[in-house]
């Protein structure tokens, strides 16, 4: 099994963690925000996404940064 882990796959665990460490520094000085994740398998009408639909909007301020990514539910509600 150790012989496995030879090669480029030893260093595979700097590159995510260096990932993590640039992740961080960008968003070090972004302040209050709101971060949602979720699935892409609700439908609008389902009880579920309405509910996100209704914590989002009561969590999300003015003063708050939307940190969306790809979520669609945020995406259409935030901006």
């Amino acid at each position: 099994m150790i012989e496995d882990l030879k090669g480029a796959e030893t260093w595979r665990v700097f590159r995510i963690m260096s990932e993590f460490v640039e992740g961080f520094e960008e968003i070090s000085d972004i302040g209050p925000a709101v971060t949602i994740f979720g699935s892409a398998r609700f439908h609008r009408n389902h009880t579920y996404y309405k509910k996100a639909v209704e914590m989002i909007k009561k969590s999300m301020g003015k003063n708050k940064t939307k940190v969306s990514g790809t979520k669609e539910i945020c995406n259409n509600l935030a901006f």
